[in-house]
């Protein structure tokens, strides 16, 4: 989801900090049976989560670096540089990368089959090789193709083109699994790449894990508390703010004029649009409010510490700018991405507009609670809408507000 890749790039470093440092000083060293196979336990909690959850991709990176710890601990720990090594330092910076251009699916689609299956056989291949030097004896193009592949700087140089892919894929989209997906590739690159110590690379791995586990987390946090549309707080958001309130606030309610005429004449994307555009506005509001998709084409705001009187003069600055907004509909023939020469339009693009009504109220000895003062605003909204709509009305208004 947009925007929580942002927190998961700003906290995935810690885990990998702690692992480096605690791999340097040896601080977990007592704890060597727990930290050896912490990469495998959370990778049956990652897949778990992920089935749940249907993150296909989430699943195959947990397993692969859960397979990676098992085989750095186990077949290839007495081998660091054998053709096993290198099939691993290999297969995991490409797998990664793959994911992270991969859209999400669920667990059971094919393209996520297709790439369990490649990791399980890839790790089968690089337990079976071991420490093996040449994969044919006398056959001198092979062996030339091995110790090509063997080099650290093919191996530096595949992690490096891997995380640009990755670091591609999360600017377009700026979701936590993308963003988790950078610190995991450079967790991986301190445990596999060569001059690694098994014991500092279990730690790393353990928290590459970690770190998937952080970008879950972050993910269900927005889509709990965010509406994905407008990228507001929802109504979750609002009910616990609501709860926190105490001495002067004041709450509006804000309804999209005539929405269901909108959609029935532009279509249901164009209504997507108008919700957008109207989020995009409310957030920019002034006098400390806080927007909230409250449901539908309805919003809330708060504004802790104010008054009715303060907030509704922040009010009508958002509802002009909403009214005096225009934006193009999308036509059928418009492509999704700007190309790189645009052709001029057959006919001019279509302008239009909304509005909004609005009914603030606060807390007084009637409604001295943030529930009935939230009622009290509704019923304003509903007098403004009554009124001629495109007006902020207060609660308590005996007379409508003329549109400026």
């Amino acid at each position: 989801m947009r925007g929580a890749g942002i927190i998961t790039v700003l906290l995935g470093g810690l885990p990998l900090l702690v692992a480096w440092i605690a791999g340097l000083t040896g601080l977990l060293e007592s704890h060597r049976p727990v930290t050896n196979v912490i990469a495998e336990v959370l990778a049956l909690l990652l897949i778990v989560l992920a089935w749940r959850f249907r993150r296909g991709r989430l699943a195959v990176a947990a397993l692969l670096i859960g397979a990676s710890n098992y085989l750095v601990r186990g077949p290839l720990a007495e081998a660091p540089t054998g053709a096993g090594a290198t099939i691993l330092v290999l297969a995991v910076p490409v797998i990664l990368a793959l994911l992270a251009l991969l859209p999400e699916r669920p667990i059971r689609h094919f393209q996520i089959v297709a790439l369990t299956i490649a990791v399980v056989t890839l790790s089968s291949i690089a337990a079976a090789a071991g420490g093996a030097v040449s994969p044919a004896a006398g056959n001198h193009a092979l062996t030339d193709l091995a110790v090509f592949l063997a080099a650290p700087d093919v191996a530096r140089l595949v992690f490096l083109i891997a995380t640009a892919f990755v670091a591609l894929a999360f600017a377009a989209r700026r979701e936590a699994f993308e963003g988790a997906l950078l610190w995991v590739l450079a967790a991986a690159a301190l445990a596999l790449l060569p001059g690694r110590n098994p014991d500092a690379s279990a730690l790393a791995l353990g928290a590459a894990q970690v770190v998937l586990l952080l970008g879950v987390i972050e993910d269900s946090y927005r889509l709990a508390y965010h509406d994905q549309l407008t990228e507001l707080p929802g109504r979750r958001a609002l009910e616990e703010t609501l709860q926190s309130l105490e001495g002067d606030y004041a709450i509006a309610m804000v309804d999209v004029d005539h929405f269901k005429r909108f959609n029935d004449r532009h279509g249901h994307k164009a209504g997507d649009e108008a919700l957008r555009m109207v989020a995009a506005e409310l957030r920019r509001v002034k006098g400390g409010g806080r927007a909230f998709r409250y449901g539908g084409e309805e919003f809330a705001i708060v504004f802790p510490g104010a008054t009715p009187t303060i907030s509704r003069e922040h009010l009508e600055v958002v509802r002009s700018a909403i009214a005096n907004r225009k934006f193009a509909l999308r036509g059928q023939d418009r492509p999704r991405r700007k190309p790189d020469r645009p052709k001029s339009p057959a006919r001019p693009a279509r302008l239009i507009s909304v509005t909004v009504s609005i009914g603030v109220a606060g807390p007084n000895a009637r409604h001295a609670t943030p529930d009935t003062v939230l009622r009290a605003a509704d019923r304003a909204l509903y007098r403004a809408k009554n009124s001629g709509r495109n007006r902020v009305v207060s609660e308590g208004d005996t007379r409508a507000v003329s549109k400026k």
